[in-house]
């Protein structure tokens, strides 16, 4: 892009300068407490040193505030202490100020009461008496928006980049009208409460491009401000994927060392020839234990389960009589009961036994056809059935004779079976104590195995003997980011190197302000790195004054460039007591000399001094306030406790 990219834009100049700033007592006033006339050029508003005053205090930061306030600045009705002094004061709380103002070529009156904000009135055909008695109709909307849109819509860059955010206009007057109070700390500081930049670090440097026509689209710009900000969440992110293995190491040597019950001293691995405890040896020490404890449980566990089967293979036939006797002594009782029902269905048992016989039985394994105590069973079962089926008439006693050796087998039985079973349950008891052993051995094992895996892991990557996929991924991620980085960065120094001609032109208003100064010869707008708060550079540093004169003179640059068609600034600039930052008389009249040398037509510069302007500068004097009576002040009235601050 290069400077025949931009149109010549029709406009007159100044886009903005003020005409008359009158200061009202009252909005029912007939007569202004001052009327203030002020021309394009070189406008002066002094306080000479009086009778026991050095000139401070008469007003001429308030000027410079309520100048502001009629420019739409909105940090007035955010609060400011004039305004809180106003409003406290007995004759001048109803107050106003009005404008006669240019934008773009076209003239508002404005009046704006101190108290009531839904009172301000703009218009562009009433007087300030007109618009006080609300005698037309209130054009402030529209006042507002072509300040807008003769001074912000115009820009090629509509949001600063970095930021996205919208550049409005009380953004540009802050640059143009900078505090007094912020002292010339910095070229960038314009307000001593800031200028609601989202991003203040960046934002008023890309702010003077765009005014100065030095960016003329901010995509690359932004695009290479997304691409940094991705580089350094990349880099955190890859130096956090690099220092996480010897973090994870730290933790896998303390799960070790705790394991191990070893010291926290001891190596991880063994360095040198000697033998010396370390980690790796102990914990494969300790896996062998484990390995050889499984192995040992696995040989009891089958012990004990042939053990078992043994002693369920001696108990089976044992426990087929008992059934037998058991269901024997059932049916007789129930014969005695009379309960006919109960005693076929025991008699039954023989066929529900028959059912089962192509099942396997618990004791040896085998199908129950094949068990012949299983067998002999049914058949004892049949036999007995007729006999028990005609026996249900015989008497009572004679049931309960036949009862008795029966129950004495049965007991006799019991006492052969009860230490098979004590044996029985120590050997399950055994079992489940073997159980709980090898889930405690096996969780340890692989727990060992996990942090020895771990640690092979985390080593390789620490000792860069392998790679991690996340940080292999991120490495590319990083390359690919740093590459489009690095084409951006050219792309821009490209459209920079486009837009040199018009740097050129702008360091050369620079380097004539310079040259019309005592002791400097040269003057340069440098925008390298090195110099991004220092974007107006002179030389050679000779004085205190240094930082403030090189701040003046670039807004001063600025300025007077404002006339080509190429800038976008408003042509309008406020500089409060500019020679009060230690600057000497002569420095003063030299760079005030360089401005009143340029013309009067296509600029306007405002400046407050408390220094009797020697006589080449008497005509361009707008105001004079003194602290010798109360109507040298600028309100005609001492305002506050004592004198008005910030003056």
């Amino acid at each position: 892009m290069d400077d025949a990219a931009t149109p010549p834009i029709d406009h007159a100049r100044p886009r903005l300068w003020v005409e008359t700033l009158w200061l009202l007592d009252s909005l029912t006033t007939k007569e202004p407490l001052r009327e203030i006339p002020l021309r394009r050029g070189l406008n002066l508003v002094v306080s000479p040193p009086g009778k026991g005053s050095a000139g401070h205090g008469v007003g001429k930061t308030a000027f410079c505030q309520l100048l502001r306030f009629v420019l739409d600045d909105p940090l007035w009705s955010d609060g400011s202490t004039l305004r809180d002094e106003l409003l406290h004061s007995r004759e001048l709380k109803e107050g106003a100020v009005a404008a006669r103002v240019h934008v773009g070529g076209e003239v508002w009156t404005i009046l704006k009461p101190w108290l009531h904000q839904k009172q301000y009135r703009a218009s562009r055909t009433a007087d300030w008496r007109q618009l006080a008695a609300n005698e037309v109709e209130n054009e402030f909307s529209a006042y507002q928006a072509a300040l807008r849109q003769h001074l912000v819509e115009i820009l090629p860059v509509q949001k600063l980049p970095g930021s996205e955010q919208p550049i409005e206009w009380h953004q540009i007057l802050a640059w143009c009208s900078r505090d007094q109070n912020a002292r010339y700390q910095n070229y960038y500081q314009w307000r001593s409460d800031g200028v609601r930049f989202s991003l203040p670090a960046k934002s008023p440097a890309a702010l003077m491009q765009i005014v100065l026509g030095l960016m003329h689209d901010a995509a690359t710009l932004q695009e290479l401000d997304g691409t940094a900000k991705t580089l350094e969440e990349q880099k955190a992110n890859l130096q956090d994927l690099r220092e996480e293995p010897a973090r994870l190491l730290k933790h896998v040597r303390r799960q070790l060392t705790r394991r191990l019950n070893a010291s926290a001293t001891t190596p991880f691995r063994q360095d040198g020839l000697l033998e010396l405890p370390n980690l790796i040896g102990l914990a494969k020490q300790r896996q062998g234990a484990y390995q050889q404890e499984l192995r040992d449980i696995e040989a009891e566990r089958q012990e004990l389960t042939a053990t078992r089967q043994t002693w369920l293979e001696t108990r089976a036939p044992l426990k087929s009589s008992m059934d037998l006797l058991t269901n024997e002594i059932q049916q007789i009782e129930a014969l005695i009961a009379g309960d006919m029902q109960r005693v076929t269905e025991l008699q039954n048992e023989a066929a529900s036994l028959q059912q089962q016989l192509p099942t396997r039985c618990d004791a040896g394994n085998l199908l129950r056809r094949d068990c012949s105590y299983v067998i002999n069973r049914i058949e004892q079962t049949q036999l007995d059935r007729s006999q028990r089926i005609t026996g249900h008439q015989r008497s009572k006693q004679a049931l309960e004779n036949d009862m008795l050796p029966l129950r004495r087998r049965l007991q006799e039985l019991k006492a052969e079976v009860a230490p098979m079973d004590l044996q029985l349950a120590d050997i399950d008891q055994k079992s489940t104590a073997l159980s709980t052993r090898q889930a405690q051995s096996l969780s340890a094992v692989q727990l060992l195995d996990d942090a020895l895996e771990d640690y092979e892991h985390y080593d390789g990557i620490a000792t860069g003997k392998s790679s991690s996929a996340d940080i292999v991924s991120v490495e590319r991620q990083l390359e690919s980011a740093q590459r489009r980085h690095d084409q951006l960065q050219i792309q821009l120094d490209k459209e920079r190197a486009a837009l040199k001609g018009r740097h050129q032109v702008i360091s050369s208003a620079m380097h004539a302000v310079a040259k019309a100064l005592p002791s400097f010869h040269w003057g340069v707008l440098s925008d390298d790195d090195k110099s991004r708060s220092r974007p107006f550079q002179m030389g050679p540093m000779h004085s205190t004054t240094f930082k403030v004169l090189e701040i003046l003179a670039g807004d001063i640059a600025c300025l007077l460039d404002s006339s080509k068609a190429q800038s976008y600034h408003p042509g309008f600039l406020l500089h409060d007591s500019p020679r009060e930052a230690e600057m000497s008389e002569s420095m003063l009249w030299a760079l005030l000399g360089h401005v009143a040398s340029a013309g009067n037509d296509s600029f306007q510069y405002i400046v407050t001094t408390s220094t009797e302007p020697v006589e080449a500068f008497r005509p361009h004097v707008r105001l004079r306030l003194s602290a010798d009576s109360d109507g040298g002040f600028l309100l005609r009235h001492r305002v506050g406790v004592g004198q008005m601050p910030l003056t």
